[in-house]
């Protein structure tokens, strides 16, 4: 639940290695993607749309009994940090996002 930018190093856009280990956990590896989707969503690079693209292409590809409720589970979860620490603009960045994949 802490895959995120700041914990992949890379290399002239090449991964050499994934920091931070504090969140590891046994689970579904796929919840990580949605929470490095969401991590790179505030991200200010200018890889990210592409890197955005090639994430969302994966995503794509999961079932929707799992991306529907991960996908719920990470926008209650940024959108309520957001309110509790953040401006309204904070909770609008979040909410956009979320809204992308809720139908």
């Amino acid at each position: 639940m802490d895959f995120h930018p700041g914990n992949i190093l890379a290399v002239d856009g090449t991964v050499t290695a994934v920091i931070d280990w504090d969140g590891a956990a046994r689970g579904d590896h796929r919840f990580d993607l949605v929470t490095l989707r969401f991590g790179i969503h505030s991200a200010d690079t200018d890889a990210t749309p592409t890197v955005v693209r090639r994430l969302d292409a994966v995503l794509d590809t999961l079932p929707d009994s799992l991306l529907r409720p991960v996908w719920a589970h990470m926008s209650l979860r940024m959108v309520d940090w957001a309110i509790r620490h953040h401006s309204p603009s904070e909770v609008d960045h979040w909410l956009d996002l979320a809204e992308q994949r809720a139908r």
